[in-house]
């Protein structure tokens, strides 16, 4: 009973604990331990893409620990590796590409000039997104992950429209719902390319309508983002 309840401390305390940290030596001044927990990784390990981020990816799609996930560019680069992941095993599904890109861009909020340009509340809007959308989206990638079931072709697509459906009528909306509308009429800027914003969206890509309607954003995204987002 003992080693059980050990085995369960230990599994609660990595679950609790799983995040990026700065060094080793932060790690392990912090939990006095030497060595990272399979859920941990270094901020190198994620930049460069190593084995320990690749390994702590794999751990915490196991056993969600979603919220080790705490930046957009984590969550940008969870979905690189997810994504790589996905086509060695001969996967064809797309979302990934396109939950990739967006995060990319959407990290561009706190970064100079766009930062600048952007409203505190524009900002909390953008993290928390990207907070919803996956928070929502990890327990479906480990379904994905685990699968035997190879997704190609219209069955692919099918698993796309699933998220993307999800995602614009029911995670992002709920978002929409609440955002004041300076902050709502500057992400449509964003969206369409206006002024600065030009430089971030190409313009085979911008998005032509009302941002704010969950069908619009649908259309776009499966129509004209899905396909750019193919060859990436």
């Amino acid at each position: 009973m003992k080693n059980y309840l050990l085995l369960f401390a230990i599994l609660f305390s990595i679950s609790i604990h799983a995040k990026e940290w700065k060094s080793l030596r932060a790690y392990q001044k912090e939990t006095q331990t030497k060595l990272l927990s399979p859920s941990d990784w270094l901020s190198s390990d994620r930049r460069n893409n190593t084995r320990t981020w690749q390994k702590a990816n794999a751990y915490n799609l196991g056993n969600n620990n979603v919220q080790a996930y705490k930046t957009i560019r984590q969550r940008r680069d969870f979905y690189r590796w997810l994504n790589a992941e996905l086509r060695i095993k001969g996967h064809e599904v797309v979302w990934l590409s396109m939950a990739q890109y967006i995060s990319h861009k959407l990290r561009l909020v706190d970064a100079f000039p766009y930062s600048l340009f952007t409203t505190k509340q524009f900002k909390n809007y953008t993290r928390n997104g990207s907070k919803v959308v996956f928070n929502n989206v990890f327990d479906v990638l480990k379904q994905l992950y685990d699968s035997e079931i190879i997704l190609k072709g219209n069955e692919a697509l099918a698993w796309d429209k699933s998220i993307l459906k999800k995602e614009q009528y029911k995670w992002i909306q709920s978002i929409y719902n609440t955002m004041d509308s300076r902050s709502l009429n500057q992400i449509e800027r964003v969206a369409k390319g206006k002024f600065l914003y030009g430089l971030l969206v190409p313009k085979a890509i911008r998005f032509k309508g009302d941002i704010s309607k969950a069908e619009e954003r649908y259309n776009y995204a499966l129509n004209t983002l899905r396909d750019y987002c193919k060859s990436l």
